[in-house]
């Protein structure tokens, strides 16, 4: 099986949800299948240029370059107004692929992080195909799990809303395949340093490592046996 990590953090020295991707990423690795992981924060990912509102044709149009996408049409015939060439494609061709995608975000103000919402907001023109074109959507049934970490802020709210997004893209989405983990409810407690020693400590721990195992499972990445 083919299995895909793409982290959406935006923390390049110390994230949680990268550590919990790592390590289901090293699981799945142990286990015979074939890895790969994209972090997303390393890549020039051109904002959604909304061509969606200008009519439903306009997202996907076949004109619109192999990945069928404006924006990175547009930036490949003008580098220079797009801040250079958007590297989207990367995630594109990891997501076809992949048989399971695992998505990791960082908590960010009650959501996910911006970045992942400008990725989800790209995958628009995949979901076109089907609804506006008619054609197979290129995500049908390849599965995916989300995993969701922070301080605080409502990690499983974040992570539901996630897979009822990428379930209405297309994905495979059993709502089990979600991996949410917060240091402490309160929402009062202030950030003291990182949390990688704490998570590591739970990932260790019995609890942490059922959690993780039945995250695997419903995303379809391993088995049950």
């Amino acid at each position: 099986m083919k299995i895909l990590g793409v982290s959406t953090t935006t923390h390049e020295n110390n994230s949680t949800s990268r550590v919990v991707l790592g390590r289901a990423l090293m699981i799945c690795k142990q286990l015979g299948h074939e890895v790969k992981y994209i972090d997303a924060n390393k890549l020039h990912i051109v904002k959604n240029l909304s061509c969606y509102g200008s009519g439903g044709k306009h997202c996907g149009d076949p004109k619109s370059g192999p990945y069928r996408c404006w924006a990175h049409e547009n930036s490949v015939k003008d580098p220079d107004k797009f801040g250079g060439v958007d590297e989207m494609p990367e995630i594109y061709d990891g997501i076809q692929w992949a048989d399971v995608v695992l998505w990791s975000t960082s908590a960010r103000w009650l959501s996910h992080t911006a970045l992942m919402q400008t990725i989800i907001e790209r995958l628009n023109t995949l979901e076109n195909r089907r609804t506006v074109y008619n054609e197979p959507n290129p995500i049908m049934d390849k599965k995916c799990g989300v995993i969701v970490t922070g301080q605080h802020y409502m990690t499983l709210q974040i992570a539901i809303r996630c897979m009822e997004t990428f379930e209405f893209i297309g994905f495979s989405a059993d709502p089990e395949a979600v991996f949410t983990w917060q240091k402490t409810m309160n929402a009062d407690v202030e950030q003291i340093g990182n949390n990688n020693q704490d998570i590591k400590q739970f990932l260790d721990s019995t609890a942490g490592k059922m959690q993780l195992r039945n995250f695997l499972m419903s995303a379809g990445a391993i088995d049950g046996k």
